[in-house]
């Protein structure tokens, strides 16, 4: 399917605010895989949030490709969640790996970069594997994520949809949402969850990277303890190639900035 041009883009966009679609999640992933069809997918994590618009999308858009980042540091309980809710909820689960994976990846930036340079490891393991999808030559141009705008201060102004240059579309079903509407939409539905979550994570990531710490009033506790890093860089990839982490260079640290 070739892509929607930019005015497109804007004119739908703007129409679907006026029309308060980006407020309304499940109208606005059905809105998304009309306008989008092939050029739209999601990631997630299943983090609480991400679970709640994986439950939507299993009934709007039952087909959507759903991307996982494996980046070989997950915890096992996470990677076997993911095989069992493809089993029980028959969605399109796909487990994404970057060029270097495990032992390679080892051999080349050694076994704790994620340590000496969490930026760069984000880089390598996360965003490059993902931004890949959506390069000149990717596969999309959309994709669904799980931010709210509650979640922490560098996601304090997200949009339910957000035109981020480069003719990219991010499309934010719960933006507007609050925790405490995730935790009643998880009971309603009895949604599975990882089993972190009951081991006092309030957020899933990479497992060096990731601890439990039982703050029920931040979820992005416990990433990154002890370090100012907050986002891994999946959510602000489209910042210019000179920001960006470089191998052997010196930390750079990721903003979460607004696309202009």
């Amino acid at each position: 399917m070739a892509r929607i041009d930019q005015a497109t883009l804007e004119q739908a966009t703007f129409a679907a605010r006026e029309e308060g679609i980006d407020r309304e999640p499940e109208r606005l992933i059905r809105w998304a895989g009309d306008l989008l069809g092939e050029n739209l997918m999601m990631s997630t994590a299943f983090g609480k949030s991400g679970m709640c618009i994986l439950h939507m999308v299993k009934d709007v858009c039952p087909e959507l490709p759903i991307y996982f980042i494996d980046t070989g540091f997950h915890f096992k309980e996470t990677l076997e969640f993911l095989a069992e809710l493809r089993d029980l909820w028959k969605v399109n689960l796909v487990a994404r790996k970057p060029a270097l994976f495990g032992v390679e990846f080892v051999k080349k930036f050694g076994d704790n970069l994620y340590e000496t340079d969490p930026d760069l490891c984000c880089h390598k393991n996360k965003v490059e594997p993902f931004r890949e999808l959506f390069g000149e030559e990717g596969e999309y141009q959309a994709w669904i994520a799980g931010v709210r705008r509650d979640q922490s201060s560098t996601r304090a102004q997200a949009e339910g949809i957000e035109l981020m240059g480069g003719n990219l579309v991010k499309i934010q079903p719960l933006a507007f949402w609050t925790k405490d509407l995730v935790d009643e939409y998880t009971k309603k539905h009895d949604l599975p969850q990882p089993p972190l979550f009951s081991m006092g994570y309030n957020s899933i990531g990479c497992e060096p990277c990731t601890s439990a710490c039982g703050d029920s009033d931040d979820e992005r506790a416990g990433r990154w303890a002890g370090k100012a890093k907050t986002e891994c860089g999946l959510h602000t990839f489209w910042q210019s190639k000179e920001n960006q982490p470089q191998e052997g260079g010196d930390d750079a640290e990721e903003e979460a900035e607004k696309p202009s």
